[in-house]
């Protein structure tokens, strides 16, 4: 009796040991995928404030630039060049 307590309880080690060897290769896994989650993070955010900078400086240019009717546009660029605009 005593040799089959021992037979299943060393079974039962064992079997909690795959688990612990799995769950921690899942845990590798896991923080290498939220590493890469990270990275990507940082670069939507960078091309996110490379747009909206970009965003600000056209529209401080607008603001500088009178606004110009279509008369100044054809004076200033010629008339063939005008009806592509």
């Amino acid at each position: 009796m005593t040799d089959t307590l021992i037979q299943k309880l060393e079974e039962k080690v064992m079997m909690l040991l795959t688990e612990l060897d799995d769950l921690r290769f899942e845990v590798q896994q896991l923080k290498h995928e939220n590493a890469n989650f990270k990275a990507e993070k940082n670069n939507y955010t960078k091309r996110l404030q490379e747009l909206i900078a970009m965003l600000d400086s056209a529209e401080m240019v607008s603001q500088a630039a009178p606004e110009k009717n279509a008369f100044e546009l054809e004076a200033m660029q010629g008339p063939e060049e005008y009806a592509t605009v």
